[in-house]
């Protein structure tokens, strides 16, 4: 039987998703892209954000319509909304079959072994296969990977659910990482994506001490391994060793995800945040004096409670001084059961909307200008698709994360279409520039 999987949310849900494909591989089952040719449906959920969980209840709505419509005989709830809402879930969307929230992923063989005998869907051998980062379905279409160091969070960010969902910060073992990166270095991929809700802490609990930069040395020591990149590190974590790895390290990308949250004291306690303002500013520098050319991505959020326009107006300050390479942004979604849901002082919603506008605008000034600075610099270059329109070919250097940044194009013509190959790197220069993306030619 076919089995499709729609993945919400972020990378470390995309990680969950392959490896609960590998259970049903496994087992023999059949794995499609397409939903309309699947006889059991499985969507894995993010709870994180209150558009999240919109997006979520939408694609499962969307996902029951197969049952009625379409050949699926099964819709299989699984990630963050399910273990946060999974009796909400149980009791309001009789369509849903099952649902397993992350803390069951451990049983995750018997709970899909029971479900499928109990319900006669076929006659399956019993479920044998635990859940496993070496067994996952690589969903990627080009030779990138990402690899979970760690679950769970300690920080407990008054705005953030995680720590609800995920629990406490965990590290896997570094032999188990390792393991791991040499099976897909294997399997042909040469990207590599360190990510967990805090990278920077990785092994802090199983070592007595911040391990990541050991842990970096290593990947990179693995044949086949082109590219290292980490993401969502604190800063008062980034340590002058990890910094002076990624420095030194040709295979480690100069790429820093930093999300800072805002720039104001008041506003970083209130969150419940490690860092202050003071600290932001000073690692910045550090990392900008060791790493010349290193790149620069963040998050802030706008609006949270209590926040005034003087509080408001320091964060765009703040933002137009340290010039990142990259800002993403958001609204602050009222969580339930975090601290600052029930903060007084909670701002409203056009007013949060007018906020994130002016932080998005104050943004594409320093884009502009940061994309310009690149103007004729040689980079090699992921190729990873064709533009809708044909037009052009999509691509990606060390110094662009795949999903959330922009990307490089390359005119289709005569000349390149002999140059490039899809999922090949090849040499560019950058002829031009927006806000968000460059353009360039082969060289």
């Amino acid at each position: 039987m076919n089995v499709g999987l729609v993945s919400l949310g972020c990378t470390k849900n995309q990680v969950d998703s392959e490896m609960i494909l590998g259970v049903f591989k496994a087992q023999g089952f059949n794995i499609v892209n397409e939903v309309e040719l699947a006889d059991i449906i499985v969507v894995n959920t993010c709870g994180f954000i209150q558009s999240a969980k919109e997006e979520a209840i939408e694609t499962i709505l969307d996902m029951a319509d197969y049952k009625e419509e379409g050949r699926c005989k099964a819709l299989i709830v699984t990630g963050c909304l399910a273990k946060r809402y999974k009796q909400d879930i149980i009791e309001t969307l009789p369509e849903v079959d099952l649902v397993i929230g992350v803390d069951e992923y451990n049983k995750l063989p018997q709970i899909l072994s029971n479900f499928f005998s109990q319900n006669k869907l076929f006659n399956q051998k019993k479920f044998t296969h635990n859940l496993d980062y070496l067994d996952r379905v690589i969903s990627s279409t080009y030779p990138l990977a990402y690899i979970r160091i760690s679950d769970g969070c300690d920080n407990k960010c008054s705005y953030c659910a995680i720590p609800l969902i995920r629990g406490a910060f965990v590290s896997r073992q570094m032999e188990d990482i390792l393991k791991e990166a040499e099976e897909l270095a294997k399997k042909g991929i040469k990207e590599i994506c360190i990510i967990s809700q805090d990278t920077s802490k990785y092994g802090l609990d199983i070592y007595g001490e911040l391990k990541l930069a050991e842990l970096l040395n290593k990947i990179s020591k693995i044949e086949g391994i082109k590219w290292i990149r980490i993401l969502y590190m604190y800063l008062y974590e980034t340590t002058d060793e990890l910094i002076m790895e990624i420095a030194k390290n040709p295979k480690v990308c100069n790429y820093f995800d930093i999300p800072i949250q805002h720039l104001n004291d008041k506003m970083l306690k209130d969150m419940n945040r490690h860092d202050t303002k003071q600290i932001i500013y000073d690692r910045i520098a550090k990392i900008r004096k060791l790493v010349p050319d290193a790149i620069l991505r963040t998050t802030c959020i706008v609006g949270f409670p209590g926040e005034t326009e003087e509080e408001f107006e320091e964060l765009l300050e703040g933002v137009k001084e340290l010039k990142f390479d990259r800002l993403g942004a958001f609204t602050y979604s009222r969580e339930e059961d975090t601290p600052s849901y029930d903060m007084e002082c909670q701002i409203d919603e056009d007013v949060k909307e007018e906020r994130l506008k002016k932080l998005f605008d104050t943004q594409k000034q320093v884009s502009l200008q940061k994309n310009k600075e690149r103007l004729d610099r040689e980079y090699e270059v992921i190729v990873e698709d064709v533009s809708e329109d044909d037009e052009y070919f999509i691509c990606r250097s060390m110094l662009e994360a795949p999903d959330v940044d922009g990307r490089i194009y390359i005119k289709i013509d005569e000349d390149s279409s002999k140059k490039v190959i899809i999922g090949d790197y090849v040499n560019v220069k950058i002829i031009d520039y927006n806000e968000y993306d460059l353009f360039a030619q082969v060289i």
